[in-house]
């Protein structure tokens, strides 16, 4: 069934750190719908066609990114399946043929298929061995505590659009307490609650957001430059531009298909899987 071939896809990782994480960035969401329309917007005290639309806002940004978040948390990060029958790669690492004897081995370009003698398994190009999920996964950035999960090729989208809305739900409520400050400045309150609700979702704002904001532009600066974290640290920042073009690049990661899918974190991105190419081992293979 539908139900049963989703659940199959779930992956959880049983990481204490990364469940608690993931738990504690859950909490902080609900904290800033809930605590923004109840005493910033406050919708039900005072009834307007402008609260209810600031209300109906925040709730939608903060749906999207909790769906983004879970999205990203259960979906597979791009695993490299690993074999039915485990393959010893010994006899190939030593006898390659590529590689001069008495000489330090070489490791695989970027863009070369490589052997993970962890997983014992091939690899394509750019996957890397995570040692918290204990797989290869496919254009792996990092593994993230926040979503307990690898960021990787197939939740990439998630991820990214999880920073997105989690940044327009910080800075809509940036701006709202920041409006309702300066509209009553002079105004005088004997609410205790309510100004220590407004300083605390202040901070949570300034401090979520400005971190979201680090992250995602991290995150957009990979993509664009189309190298990710760790082949940042392995291969050194590039010295050209890539030669596809922006959209192109951005499409490699959420997907095929129309623009406007990309901002729905429902829908899985069309991404194709690798094709290993002809004769690939003829040559040997480097481990890393």
């Amino acid at each position: 069934s539908t139900v049963c071939s989703f659940l199959a896809m779930v992956v959880f990782n049983k990481d204490p750190l990364g469940i608690a994480v993931t738990i504690g960035v859950h909490v902080l969401l609900l904290f800033g719908n809930i605590g923004m329309i109840r005493y910033v917007i406050e919708y039900g005290k005072h009834e307007s066609i402008w609260r209810t639309f600031g209300a109906l806002l925040m709730s939608f940004f903060f749906i999207m990114a909790v769906i983004s978040h879970i999205r990203a948390s259960l979906s597979d990060p791009g695993f490299v399946p690993l074999s039915d029958t485990k393959v010893d790669f010994s006899s190939d690492l030593e006898k390659n043929p590529a590689q001069p004897s008495g000489k330090k081995k070489r490791a695989p370009g970027m863009y070369e298929w490589s052997v993970c003698t962890k997983c014992e398994v091939y690899r394509p190009p750019r996957s890397h061995h995570c040692r918290i999920c204990g797989r290869c996964v496919r254009r792996m950035d990092h593994h993230c505590p926040w979503i307990n999960n690898c960021v990787g090729h197939l939740n990439f989208k998630y991820f990214f659009l999880f920073l997105i809305y989690t940044g327009l739900m910080c800075s809509y409520g940036f701006l709202l307490i920041v409006g309702e400050w300066i509209i009553n400045w002079n105004v005088e309150t004997d609410d205790k609650v309510d100004m220590v609700m407004t300083v605390a979702l202040f901070f949570e704002s300034i401090i979520f957001g400005l971190f979201v904001f680090a992250i995602g532009t991290g995150q957009t600066l990979s993509v664009l430059c189309d190298r990710n974290a760790i082949e940042m640290r392995r291969y050194g920042t590039p010295k050209t531009y890539p030669t596809q073009t922006k959209m192109a690049l951005m499409q490699g990661m959420c997907g095929r298909g129309s623009r406007l899918l990309w901002l729905i974190p429902c829908l899985q991105p069309r991404i194709p899987d690798p094709v290993p190419p002809s004769k690939m081992f003829s040559a040997g293979i480097q481990a890393v």
